[in-house]
């Protein structure tokens, strides 16, 4: 819910070489993700109960279109193991899951729920640290060696934590803005410091890589790698991105794997298989999960991967990330949905102004099937 929690701005090839068989602490042979490409996916461990608030476009749809698993409480064990067995289907190898802060909701489901979950297997978490929530908006940073401190002794010592090179990674959201506030340096300096003094030194991918090549003046220093969480605010367009629009996002985030791979530091490239926040507030016009409007559900998603894809770096430590595996509330999920036919139709009064006119599915396991296809084992 990335949107809602700090508004942004608007603006996979087949043969794929294998990684360090370090960054999942485990071989080549036995991973998920073994001959495609690799995979990481945003994971949102905040459902609860009371399926974090409800709101999402697809509960406005007439008639609305569920959650496969209906709107699940992700603190049920069976609810993770379909998760874990969904995600091994498709080739998803780790989950950035978001956190909170210690004894969150977040927190709680994964140290309780999903880390020690008995189907975890091969399947890595990492941790996506929320700075803007944990930093009241980028205006107190008091919490931030605390929470590295509390990573390290409930997380980074578990086998099913997430590493490159023997460190254990974090995502760490909004980096971009740090750096625009003045308070990357410092910030960064806190976490490792957090991370240090409870005996590890850490692996962060931030999210510099955003729209159009910047921070010409700020640099990647104190980063490991970048990558792209808000696909949708870069790409920039809104109903079909279209080749034109997709294209010229391919080429500004070749810009940045460059600048990054002149640094010194890696890049992920980043796919969304569309965008549709409308269902929890006002504000963004969505992007159709259609390449066109005349190509199939799914196209968006699979342009993505086949670009993302060549944007790999061979030899190199280098994952796509898919934003997201479960996030409702924008309609980036790949999480699969009750199959239905495509409808425009929503409850607003004038009964489209929340799709925009612009069809949704039933897709079922149509997103776990195309990264199966271009990703999988």
């Amino acid at each position: 819910m990335k949107h809602f929690i700090y508004s942004a701005i608007i603006v996979l090839s087949l043969a794929f070489l294998a990684v360090n068989t370090t960054c999942f602490g485990e071989t080549a042979e036995n991973r998920s993700v073994s001959n495609g490409c690799n995979v990481g996916a945003y994971y949102y461990p905040w459902y609860g109960d009371d399926f974090h608030g409800h709101h999402y476009i697809r509960e406005r749809l007439v008639p609305p279109q569920k959650p496969e698993l209906g709107e699940y409480n992700d603190s049920d064990p069976k609810v993770i193991a379909k998760h874990i067995e969904w995600s091994r289907y498709a080739g998803v190898g780790f989950w950035a899951a978001s956190w909170w802060g210690p004894d969150s909701r977040e927190d709680k489901t994964l140290r309780e729920v999903i880390l020690p979950h008995p189907n975890l297997g091969q399947l890595k978490i990492a941790v996506h640290y929320e700075t803007a929530g944990r930093t009241k908006d980028f205006t107190d940073y008091e919490y931030l060696y605390g929470d590295f401190l509390y990573l390290s002794r409930n997380y980074f010592n578990n086998p099913g934590y997430l590493r490159i090179e023997g460190k254990p990674v974090v995502f760490v959201y909004l980096t971009r803005v740090l750096a625009q506030n003045g308070q990357l340096k410092d910030a960064l300096m806190k976490m490792r410091s957090g991370a240090r003094d409870g005996g590890y030194e850490i692996y962060i991918v931030g999210d510099h890589a955003f729209g159009a090549y910047s921070y010409l003046g700020v640099g990647f220093k104190g980063l490991d790698a970048i990558t792209d969480y808000d696909v949708y605010g870069s790409i920039g367009v809104k109903g079909y991105a279209g080749e034109k629009a997709l294209s010229a996002y391919m080429s500004r985030q070749s810009k940045w794997k460059k600048m990054a791979v002149k640094s010194g530091v890696d890049y992920f490239p980043s796919v969304t298989p569309g965008f549709n926040d409308a269902g929890v507030r006002d504000g963004h016009p969505p992007l159709s999960r259609k390449l066109t409007e005349d190509a199939p559900f799914g196209s968006l998603f699979e342009a993505m991967l086949r670009n993302a894809k060549n944007l790999q770096t061979p030899n190199k430590t280098s994952f796509i990330m898919v934003t997201s595996w479960n996030e409702w509330h924008e309609d980036t999920q790949i999480e699969p949905v009750e199959k239905a036919s495509p409808i425009t139709k929503d409850d607003s009064k004038s009964g489209d102004a929340l799709t925009y006119g612009l069809e949704y599915d039933g897709y079922g396991m149509l997103y776990l099937d195309v990264l199966k296809t271009f990703c999988g084992n």
